[in-house]
Order: C-alpha cells, then structure tokens, then sequence
C-alpha cells in the first residue's frame, strides 16, 4: 500500500491563474473564485497545471498562487499544487514550499528538455521532487501532449513505488483511456487513478474512476456531477446526454482559439473574472468574445455556464 495515499473523490478543478489586463498575476480574484467552485459542487483544486500556465510563471508568481489558493481553500477544497518545472532545482524548491503550506498533495510533470528516456529514467528525476516535500502525497501529472513524454504508466507506477515513497498515483492526462484501464487494474488498489480528459469522463466512470481533474470543470462542473450521480444511479441515458452537453461546450471552444484562452473566456462568462493569459498564448479580443457568446448562446450552450439550466 503506497505510504502517502491521496483518496479524495470527485471533482478536482484546474484552476487558471486570474490575471490583469498587463499579464501582472491577480491574487485578490481567488477568494471569490474559490466560492464559485464550491457552489458549483467541486471538491478540490488543482494549482498551477497547464490551465493555470504553471510554466509561464515565474518561481515567485507560483508560491504567491499557492499560497493564496490554499489560505481561500482552507477547509473548503482539497489542494494539489502543481510544482513541475524545466530546471529540476525549481521544481524541488516549489515542493518544499508547497508541503510548507500544509497542501493535500503536490503533482509534477518531468523536466522535458532534457527529458527522461525510460520510467527508470522518470522515476528517478522525480524521486529528488517528491523528496523535497517528504510528508506530502505525490501524484506524476501525465500529460505526454505537453511533454512529448509517453511511457506506460502502469510500469512506471510499477517502478516508481519503489524510489518514491510518498507515490500516491497519477493524474492521468494521456489520450488512451486503455493505459489509464491499465493503471486502474494494475494499482487501483495502491493508487489513485485521476483522470484528466473532461471529454471522455463517462468513458473512465464507466472503467470504475472516481477522481477527476480538468479545466473545464471551471464552468461545467454541474453538468459533470450530473454525469457521476447518473452512473452511480445505474442511469447511462442521462449520463450520455450529459456527456454529449460537456462535449459539445469544448468542441465548440476550439473554434475560437486554444483551449486555455477559451476556457478562461468561458470562466469569465460564468462568472470569474480571470482575465486574460500570457504570451505565447493569445487573449480573445472583445469581437471575438461577443462573437463566442453568443454562438454559445445559438447552440443552447449558454444556459449550461451561467447556471440558469
């Protein structure tokens, strides 16, 4: 049984990092932010990710989010602090400071320039991670899309849970629902499987997950509670009608641009003001947004946001 388990179910958000109009970091938004997922029915968030552009930040910018997520979320929402970085010295630095703020787990993605060949190789480079924060769940955030890092992660978790002690699982953010199967059957047990791709989420309840971190939950989390409370009800129609809306919301994103950028536009709808992002990433400009809204708002889909379905 792995030494430091992180079992929370449900929901996990991957928050976005508010922003002002110049790029400058915007702490003062959380605390609102946080009673919005509550109200929605999330369970925990998940800090510093891809959503909340983790990588564009500075060292500095990523303890300042992490502090301030985790003093609003303080026994509101659980709180895993992503703290993946290029330089593995970073990375070790954003542990130790994370574990110093009492968070539920911390998560990392591998350095990637210099990328590990083999989960030998990935388990090693992140044993000095998780060492770093030696009292705190540790999770591996898979996300081979971003990194260019595809191994078989139930060989990792296999190999890993001898070097890291405080494993607890991985956020599974791969396209493969099979390797995430994998994971389950192989560990289920001894970790926990999250999974990481909003679109498909019925598919991984239906494989017997229970946890799940995504972006979309930002303003889609009463729709995905609708998809878990049908499926423990035995009620599939409902849960595929449900996962159609859900899927429908995102496809219809990627029209106007990547998805970071669209979904913080669609966060800001529902009621957050986030701002914009960061280069490279480009910010919806006013047209465009009057132009998201209201296809939105054409599809049916507005409804579904703002809390009026």
């Amino acid at each position: 049984m792995a030494a430091s388990r992180f079992d929370h179910k449900g929901l996990f958000v991957a928050t976005f990092t508010p922003m002002k109009d110049n790029g400058d970091i915007n702490p003062d938004v959380v605390p609102a932010y946080v009673d919005h997922l509550v109200r929605t029915g999330v369970n925990g968030v998940f800090v510093n990710g891809t959503a909340g552009e983790g990588l564009s930040m500075t060292v500095a910018e990523r303890k300042l989010m992490a502090e301030t997520w985790l003093a609003a979320s303080k026994g509101k929402l659980k709180t895993i602090v992503h703290v993946g970085a290029v330089a593995l010295r970073d990375a070790q630095e954003l542990a130790a400071h994370a574990e110093s703020l009492g968070a539920d787990a911390i998560a990392a993605i591998p350095t990637f320039y210099f990328a590990p060949r083999t989960p030998v190789e990935l388990a090693t480079s992140l044993q000095s991670v998780a060492a770093a924060a030696p009292n705190t769940p540790f999770l591996y955030y898979h996300i081979p899309a971003m990194t260019r890092i595809e191994m078989d992660m139930s060989v990792f978790l296999t190999i890993a849970k001898a070097q890291i002690p405080t494993l607890s699982g991985v956020k599974y953010s791969g396209f493969d629902l099979s390797g995430a199967s994998r994971c389950l059957l192989d560990h289920g047990l001894e970790f926990e499987v999250m999974w990481g791709r909003d679109d498909v989420m019925l598919g991984a309840l239906a494989l017997g997950m229970k946890s799940f971190i995504g972006s979309s939950y930002n303003f889609t989390a009463p729709i995905a509670n609708k998809i878990i409370k049908a499926v423990e009800a035995g009620d599939f129609e409902t849960a595929r009608n449900e996962q159609k809306k859900l899927k429908k919301v995102m496809d219809l994103t990627e029209r106007f641009g990547d998805l970071v950028s669209t979904f913080k536009a669609l966060t800001a709808i529902a009621g957050v003001p986030v701002g914009p992002t960061r280069a490279p990433l480009r910010t919806i400009n006013a047209k465009e947004m009057q132009k998201f809204r209201s296809t939105l708002q054409e599809q049916g889909c507005l409804e579904w946001l703002t809390g009026s379905d």
